[in-house]
């Protein structure tokens, strides 16, 4: 008899396989641009957190992750002085674990 071929078991479970395999283990990077509105930290080089105000109007929170400071990147104690002088900054930072990670800062263009 022919007809159309069975989708059995195994065939949706490899599918299934392949659809997790292709979303997992990479986390996606983003970039957001505004002005820094609140830093958090128990002194001016020791920073936690900060909240910035995107240009879109919303407000982000981010916790810091290993800073890349090449090219143009500045280290977290900088926030401050971006804040005190409410100059935008651009955030490079992926989520992870429902939490927005910073991994980049710099002066916005």
């Amino acid at each position: 008899m022919i007809g159309r071929p069975r989708t059995g078991p195994l065939a949706v479970a490899l599918l299934a396989l392949l659809l997790v395999g292709c979303t997992s283990g990479e986390t996606q990077v983003q970039t957001v641009e505004g002005l820094v509105l609140e830093v958090v930290g128990d002194s001016p080089a020791d920073i936690d957190a900060f909240t910035l105000r995107t240009d879109e109007g919303g407000a982000l929170r981010f916790s810091l992750g290993a800073l890349d400071s090449a090219d143009g990147g500045f280290p977290a104690s900088h926030l401050r002085e971006h804040q005190a002088l409410a100059e935008s900054i651009r955030v490079t930072y992926r989520v992870e674990e429902g939490l927005n990670v910073a991994v980049r800062l710099e002066d916005a263009e």
